[in-house]
């Protein structure tokens, strides 16, 4: 009896089609953040087109692993990042593209890797503000971040931790 329960937890942990579907998030967030950070560099401005893409692929990877649990996890995922940053794009403190960016990464990766992006990219970003303060004597109002850039480099950071 005790074998089979550990055949049954053996098999039931071991997973193909998990490991796989974690590289195909890994390749499709990596696509989506590079998109997002040159259309972002070039047009300040992050297309919606590629939000959807990115809400389209996280709807069909959560199905696919937790069956119909899955589009409540979507929903889920989707919204904490809306509603935990909607005070910085109330005091235009963040953009809405890099927002939906963040949801879209919620549902594809999850929310507490999502959430340690975001800490991380704040703080990437302040540091380059602070940078930029130094070198210039003063901030300049009329300069924009490009805040998706920051996204990405958290994001890669946080890979090799």
């Amino acid at each position: 009896m005790a074998c089979y329960a550990m055949t049954f937890f053996f098999f039931r942990s071991y997973n193909p089609w998990r490991t796989e579907v974690m590289e195909i998030q890994s390749f499709l967030i990596w696509s989506i953040l590079t998109l997002a950070t040159l259309f972002d560099a070039r047009e300040y401005k992050i297309p919606n087109q590629l939000i959807m893409l990115g809400y389209t692929v996280g709807l069909f990877l959560n199905i696919q692993c937790y069956h119909f649990v899955g589009i409540f996890l979507f929903i889920v995922k989707g919204a904490f990042p809306i509603l935990t940053l909607y005070l910085l794009y109330h005091f235009k403190g963040l953009g809405a593209g890099d927002i939906k960016l963040f949801s879209v990464m919620s549902t594809l990766v999850g929310v507490k890797l999502t959430t340690d992006v975001m800490i991380t990219s704040v703080m990437l970003a302040g540091v380059a503000v602070m940078f930029l303060l130094l070198y210039e004597g003063k901030l300049s109002l009329k300069r924009r971040l490009h805040y998706s850039f920051y996204m990405t480099a958290a994001y890669f950071i946080l890979q090799f931790k």
